[in-house]
């Protein structure tokens, strides 16, 4: 029988398993292709049984922009096939036509059409709906305060349902697809989302929050962020920390350095080097967070974080592993396009070696544009999750000592 709510967030009631899911617009697909893996493992140790889904095991599930939306999915009991069917028609719907440069003038996308998609999966349910099923974290960027908001289903949260006689809107009563959207307003892509947050006597708005995506902030990659609301006391939830007492699984969106040539950067406009700086900004902060959380648990494959300190395998500095940590993503490499027909073909890339067979440049390319919700595109990506997916996952990970008390033979 699946935990309730209580049992998934109260911190008496055993180990607790937290999945945290970055940002990267439509490449969520690839994000979705290793949780298929992840749920077929998982299934398959609560005995097969078709009604399993991941909100059954993990505590809490957070995310950020493409991550919230997921992560709100899984929250309400979609397994990871519902969400896949909902990016193929959330890709093209949405990212299929532009409508407006993206720079300057217009945001380069309808942010109706995504509210749409959304609001088939999400319909009018709140963050304090009943409908989900296990803990709930979004991440966005309140960008008229300059505040980072982290809104959870926690009911003892400070502001999941402030006193009475309190003008502050509670934040069980927002729509999960206003959270979402406003996690997901990415800047150049999509409006800001507005959002009335205050109200007087006679319920008339006194104050609105103007919102845009949670990478304009550290929580592109929510992983630190997430730890740091299930251990910090201010949050209320009072898990307890230790290698044996809490894992996290961190999914990526496929990794890339945002290079750029020096010259093409100082010859483009400000508005375009301004863009370049938040991407490699997002970037930073992401390997920021896999770092620290890496430095913090002794991961069972940890991700190379650069040239000078490597994987940091064997490094835990806080002496005893605070969590169980593993980050699942893949570098999304690139190679020279050939520049005469009949040129030899450079070595495989990392990610074609997974997928078994070699992709034109132009195609390798591609794969870490946010908004190429091309069908081909969306399926490579759903390939390569699931192929990334089984490098990860076996009967060893996620750790057998998480499983759920009632898989376990008597």
């Amino acid at each position: 029988m699946p935990r309730t709510l209580f049992e998934h967030l109260s911190p008496d009631t055993g180990a607790k398993r937290i999945l945290a899911l970055d940002g990267g617009g439509v490449k969520g697909m690839f994000t979705l292709g290793m949780l298929k893996i992840v749920e077929a493992q998982l299934r398959a140790r609560a005995g097969g049984a078709s009604g399993f889904r991941l909100c059954d095991y993990y505590d809490l599930i957070g995310g950020t922009s493409t991550g919230a939306i997921i992560a709100a999915g899984l929250a309400l009991g979609l397994s990871v096939d519902e969400l896949i069917e909902l990016y193929l028609r959330l890709g093209p719907e949405v990212f299929g036509k532009n409508s407006g440069d993206g720079v300057f003038f217009q945001s380069k996308f309808e942010s109706a059409k995504l509210r749409q998609a959304l609001r088939s999966a999400m319909g009018t349910k709140t963050l304090g709906s009943e409908d989900l099923r296990t803990g709930l974290a979004i991440h966005t960027k309140r960008i008229d305060t300059g505040s980072a908001w982290v809104l959870t289903n926690h009911p003892l949260g400070a502001y999941y349902d402030p006193p009475a006689g309190s003008d502050l809107y509670p934040n069980k009563r927002y729509r999960l697809v206003d959270l979402v959207l406003a996690s997901a307003a990415a800047p150049t892509f999509f409006d800001e989302v507005v959002i009335d947050i205050e109200f007087d006597e006679k319920r008339r708005p006194l104050q609105k929050g103007y919102f845009v995506d949670g990478a304009v902030s550290a929580n592109n990659n929510p992983g630190m962020q997430l730890l740091m609301l299930v251990l910090e006391p201010a949050y209320k939830f009072g898990w307890a920390s230790g290698a044996d007492k809490l894992m996290m699984t961190s999914c990526g969106t496929g990794a890339r350095r945002p290079r750029i040539d020096g010259r093409a950067f100082r010859g483009s406009p400000p508005g375009l080097r301004g863009v370049h700086a938040l991407r490699a900004m997002v970037y930073d902060t992401q390997v920021q967070g896999i770092m620290m959380l890496q430095a913090l648990s002794e991961p069972r494959r940890p991700w190379r974080i650069n040239s000078e300190i490597g994987d940091m395998k064997g490094v835990c500095i806080s002496g005893a592993p605070l969590l169980d940590y593993q980050r699942m993503d893949v570098w999304l490499d690139t190679k020279p396009k050939p520049k005469r027909r009949g040129d030899p073909q450079p070595p495989m890339t990392a990610l074609e070696r997974v997928l078994g067979r070699e992709l034109d440049a132009h195609v390798l390319e591609a794969l870490d544009f946010m908004d190429n919700g091309k069908k081909a595109n969306l399926e490579l990506l759903l390939e390569l999750g699931i192929g990334v997916g089984k490098t990860y996952v076996d009967a060893n990970y996620p750790d057998p000592k998480f499983d759920l008390s009632e898989w376990k033979p008597a």
